[in-house]
């Protein structure tokens, strides 16, 4: 059984129900016999120190000895790597690729450390993680030592992880050899980023001639003009857009963030009314700013007062009631030509930045299709991106097309706003998770109250190379569905299909490849169970002047109002509509994931030179935005 991503790692076929087994050995320990014994009488502690310590021996040593490392590893030992390497997101699958890529850059990572800061839980800097205890009939435990790392060197300072098994092989050091490493830039030693201990000073003591207020900083600062032009046009404000606004101004860089809309928030204000935030508040937490009143889940207006107030507090440039209606490149300057048009007065005015950051959504533009004979329909069509509140039509039925969790929340909008009758359109089967259950199993000791700080978490999170995530997730799941059981069998009584995702990876390993597929239950399930939201499994055949014929022969007649919560474009398709096609022909194709398991385009080059897409839920935003500005600086600054 091969563990090296392939079609079952990157594009592994639905499951109807959970993986309902434990990992098993040889995805872990390939066809190296485990040996638990090694970590069951021996310190792990001292385990990890030794090895580490000869480890770093064989780094040292690895241009002259590329052959010294084979020992430390695995036939399938993967090297994820996240720019401390090489400016780009990778992972090296194999010994032999490792070994390659070491001796070109090792001296940007030089040498590992325990880090005994990252986890307040393991003041040592060293995990037993445990997955799966030892078997009752003699199977090994499913289990690893985990090392939280830090480098710093003349290049970057950065950290990392590694995971250790315990194998019978007389070539590895102590017994152990590494299962997967992940190496992470937190920032270049010559471009350090300005927050926490190393903020600027601010006021300017002393005596200064020609004293200039902040203001006066802050309103050059965003005046652009001759050679004042900012270093990145940034397209949209939401989260995408203010967060790698806000990493580029950390370290220094003048940005501008282009926002159609009157205010920042408006994104989120102008949906459906009873929106909230389905992540809590651990999880979604953006870079430098947050607040300890948030609640658990904010609503879509408290998180959009939330966006505006951090756009002012970390002075972000903003030129909201703007658009962006055109960008020409030249290539012999590496420079954009931005055209932006102000919406109340038509203004035009031209840019020069050296890179286009475009974060209007990764989802793209709403997805709409036309159905036949919708113009006869009587009633009222919308998508949901245009769907504010049920109220409006108390009394009358609705149908929701779709089952997602856009689809769930619209519904519920319509019952709780006392609609008579609204049903649900289900296409193709949905992976539901709980909010009191699934999102607490899944964010448990990471993502919630007894977690690390934000930047350990994000690396617990990311760490793992594909493989790993898809067994893990699959466990995660296995887990979720059975805490879940009841709700998930009062669905499937009622006629709603669900499924366990692709390769029982539940939630996450949808979010991964589609960006959809799924529900976080914060009610509506109920309803369906309870009959309140009715469900029908069919596709649409047309439109009748008062209903819509399905394929399978039925009729939902009498509606007032149809909502297509049918999801959203590619983000390539967004950029074409903005910059044509000159741009948008280089783009390669945003979201899902390559042959290595990262995701494709989207924070890291996009196919066109200087242009980047920047998207994601939050908690990919923050992580991500600083992966995403320091490859601009990278690029910048010749590293």
């Amino acid at each position: 059984m091969s563990v090296f991503p392939g079609i079952d790692e990157i594009a592994p076929a639905y499951m109807d129900e959970a993986f309902d087994k434990n990992i098993p050995q040889e995805r872990i320990y390939g066809q190296s016999e485990p040996d638990p014994e090694n970590i069951k009488h021996h310190d792990v502690n001292a385990l990890a120190t030794g090895w580490l310590a000869e480890f770093n021996n064989a780094l040292a040593d690895v241009k002259a000895d590329p052959a010294g490392l084979d020992k430390f590893l695995l036939p399938h030992t993967i090297w994820k790597d996240h720019l401390s390497l090489q400016l780009d997101l990778r992972d090296f699958i194999g010994p032999d690729k490792i070994k390659d890529q070491l001796v070109k850059s090792v001296d940007k990572i030089g040498h590992f450390e325990l880090d005994k800061q990252a986890d307040y839980r393991y003041p040592t800097g060293v995990a037993l993680q445990t997955i799966h205890p030892e078997g009752p009939h003699g199977e090994a435990p499913i289990e690893w030592i985990f090392l939280y790392l830090k480098y710093a060197t003349d290049y970057g300072i950065g950290r990392g992880s590694i995971k250790l098994i315990s194998v019978k092989d007389e070539a590895a050091p102590i017994g152990l050899k590494a299962l997967s490493i992940y190496t992470v830039l937190d920032e270049f030693t010559k471009v350090p980023e300005r927050a926490g201990k190393k903020r600027p000073l601010g006021a300017n003591h002393g005596e200064n001639v020609a004293r200039k207020t902040w203001l006066e900083k802050r309103q050059e600062e965003q005046d652009y003009k001759g050679e004042h032009q900012p270093l990145c046009v940034i397209v949209g404000g939401g989260q995408g857009g203010l967060t790698i606004a806000a990493r580029m101004k950390a370290f220094g860089y003048n940005t501008l963030v282009v926002e159609s809309n009157n205010r920042i928030g408006d994104n989120w204000r102008k949906r459906y009314k009873f929106l909230s935030l389905h992540d809590p508040f651990y999880y979604h937490k953006l870079p430098y700013i947050h607040s300890d009143m948030s609640p658990m889940y904010s609503s879509k207006d408290q998180f959009a007062e939330f966006l505006e107030c951090y756009a002012k507090m970390l002075e972000l440039n903003v030129w909201t009631n703007t658009t962006v209606t055109g960008a020409e490149f030249d290539e012999s300057k590496c420079e954009w030509e931005v055209t932006v048009k102000n919406n109340s007065t038509s203004d035009v005015k031209k840019l020069h930045p050296k890179h286009v950051v475009f974060c209007t959504g990764h989802s793209g533009e709403p997805n709409v299709p036309k159905f036949p004979d919708e113009d006869k329909f009587q009633g009222e069509i919308v998508h949901s991106s245009k769907h504010t509140s049920g109220a409006n039509y108390e009394g009358k039925r609705a149908l929701v097309i779709g089952a997602c969790n856009s689809a769930h929340d619209i519904a519920q909008d319509f019952y709780e706003q006392g609609i008579k009758e609204v049903t649900m359109l289900q296409r193709s089967s949905t992976c539901v998770i709980s909010s009191h259950f699934g999102v607490k199993i899944n964010c448990r000791d990471v993502f919630d109250e007894n977690g690390p700080d934000i930047d350990t978490a994000d690396l617990l999170l990311h760490n793992n190379p594909i493989y790993l995530t898809n067994l893990l997730m699959q466990q995660q799941y296995r887990e979720s569905s059975k805490a879940d059981a009841s709700m998930l069998e009062g669905l499937k009584k009622a006629g709603f299909q669900t499924n366990a995702g692709m390769g029982g990876t539940g939630l996450f390993g949808l979010y991964y490849r589609r960006g959809s597929g799924y529900y976080i239950d914060v009610g509506c399930s109920k309803l369906i169970i309870d009959g309140k939201v009715k469900v029908k499994h069919s596709t649409v055949k047309r439109f009748t002047e008062t209903g819509v014929e399905l394929n399978d022969g039925s009729v939902i007649d009498n509606l007032d109002i149809v909502v297509k919560a049918t999801g959203y474009s590619n983000m390539k398709d967004t950029a074409r509509d903005v910059f044509g096609h000159k741009v948008s022909d280089k783009l390669n194709p945003v979201w899902n994931l390559d042959e290595e398991g990262e995701f494709r385009s989207i924070w890291r080059p996009s196919g066109h030179p200087n242009f980047w897409f920047m998207g994601g839920n939050l908690a990919m935003a923050r992580y991500y935005s600083k992966r995403l500005a320091l490859q601009i600086i990278g690029q910048e600054e010749g590293f």
